[in-house]
C-alpha cells in the first residue's frame, strides 16, 4: 500500500486512495484494512493482481469513485459511474443552506440532480419535506433512479429538461442546483473532470452562467412568495449570479464560501 501510495503521487495524485482501493480489492472497510495491518497480515497473490488493476486504472485518471462505483456525500453512499457528475464535497454546503430555507413540511425541486446527491440527501435528513429532483440526461438518470429507489424512494423523480419540468411548477417553497457553471472555452483543472465527468453537466454557455440565468428566470414562476432559491456556482461567479438574481426578480441575494472559503453557494428569496 505504501508502494502504492507513492506511485500514485508520482501521478500527481495524493490522498487516501491507495487505501481506499485496497480496501475495495480486499472487499472489506478501511477499518478492517487498518486491523489487517496492526495484525501483520498478507494479502493473496489474487487480491494482489486485482489491486494492480485497480491502481492502474486510478494512475491513468479514472475517477477513484468510477472504480469503486461508490462515493460519499454527507450521511449516504451513492452508486456512481460514468454518465454521472460525481458529487464533491463542497456542494454538502448547498445541501446544509437549502435545509435551513426548508419549512417543516416543505417542497424542495433539486433541478439537475445528476446521481441524486443534493436530493436524497435532503429526503433522508427532512423526512418530513416533499422532494423531487429532475435530470435531463438519459445515463444521468439512470444512476439517479438506482440510487432514489435505493435510499429515498419517497422522492417524485423526473426525467426532463429543467425549465419545462419548472414550467409547471408552482408554489415551492425551495429551488435547489447545482448546473453547470464551466464556460465553453475553460478547461477543467482536474485531469479526472476533463476525461470523464459529463460535458452537459460541465459547460454552460460563453461565460458558464446560462443554466443558471434560466434557473433564476423559471424559478420565479414555480418558486412561492417567500420562498428560497440556492444555486452552486464556480469560486468567481458570485457577483455575477447575484446580479443575475437581481434582474429576475429575486431579492437579497448571498453568497456563501465553503470549507476551503471559496465562494460556493448563492441564495435569494422571492418576493
Amino acid at each position: 500500500m505504501r508502494a502504492a501510495a507513492a506511485r500514485l503521487e508520482y501521478a500527481g495524485i495524493a490522498g487516501p486512495d491507495a487505501r481506499l482501493l485496497l480496501s475495495h480489492a480486499l472487499a472489506c472497510t478501511p477499518g478492517r484494512l487498518r486491523m489487517l495491518e496492526a495484525l501483520g497480515e498478507t494479502v493473496s497473490e489474487e487480491c494482489a493482481e486485482r489491486f494492480e488493476q485497480l491502481l492502474t486504472r486510478r494512475i491513468a485518471r479514472e475517477p477513484l469513485q468510477h472504480i469503486t462505483g461508490t462515493a460519499a456525500f454527507r450521511n449516504i453512499e451513492l452508486e456512481v459511474g460514468p454518465g454521472a457528475f460525481v458529487p464533491r464535497p463542497e456542494t454538502e454546503l448547498l445541501v446544509e443552506l437549502a435545509l435551513e430555507c426548508l419549512p417543516e413540511g416543505g417542497s424542495v425541486i433539486d433541478a439537475g440532480t445528476g446521481s441524486g446527491a443534493i436530493a436524497i440527501s435532503i429526503a433522508t435528513e427532512r423526512p418530513d419535506a416533499s422532494v423531487a429532483a429532475i435530470e435531463a440526461s438519459p445515463a444521468a438518470f439512470v444512476w439517479a433512479k438506482r440510487n432514489v429507489l435505493r435510499l429515498a424512494p419517497g422522492i417524485r423523480l423526473v426525467h426532463d429538461l429543467f425549465e419545462r419540468a419548472l414550467a409547471t411548477t408552482s408554489g415551492l417553497d425551495v429551488l435547489v442546483s447545482n448546473p453547470p457553471y464551466v464556460p465553453h472555452a475553460a478547461i477543467p483543472r482536474d485531469v479526472e473532470v476533463f476525461l470523464h465527468d459529463p460535458k452537459q453537466a460541465l459547460y454552460s454557455g460563453p461565460d458558464g452562467l446560462d443554466a443558471i440565468r434560466s434557473l433564476a428566470a423559471v424559478g420565479t414562476r414555480a418558486v412561492r412568495s417567500g420562498g428560497s432559491i440556492l444555486l452552486e456556482h464556480a469560486e468567481h461567479q458570485g457577483a455575477a449570479v447575484r446580479e443575475i438574481l437581481l434582474d429576475a426578480g429575486w431579492r437579497g441575494p448571498v453568497t456563501s464560501p465553503d470549507l476551503t472559503g471559496r465562494d460556493r453557494v448563492t441564495a435569494a428569496r422571492r418576493d
